[in-house]
């Protein structure tokens, strides 16, 4: 499922791979993952979130979230199905 996600975020999210907040989300995946982050990363994690796992996981989901928001609206908008703002 989550693979299924990211495909269709990958597909309709507007400038998907030049987004700030797309590179945040990875950088935050991998924290929680305890996959490799660089120090300028987890000196951000600890300032924001004082690397507290709990509170990265919030703001993904909120993150997540927003970006399935705006990639149905890009993939509804695409497909004919609303008019465009």
């Amino acid at each position: 499922m989550h693979n299924m996600f990211w495909r269709f975020i990958e597909s309709y999210l507007p400038n998907y791979s030049s987004r700030d907040d797309v590179l945040w989300d990875d950088i935050l995946t991998r924290f929680l993952e305890d996959d490799n982050v660089c120090e300028e990363d987890m000196a951000w994690i600890s300032k924001e979130f004082n690397c507290d796992k709990k509170l990265v996981k919030e703001e993904l989901i909120r993150m997540e979230t927003c970006f399935a928001q705006e990639a149905l609206v890009a993939f509804f908008q695409t497909h004919s199905y609303l008019p465009e703002n």
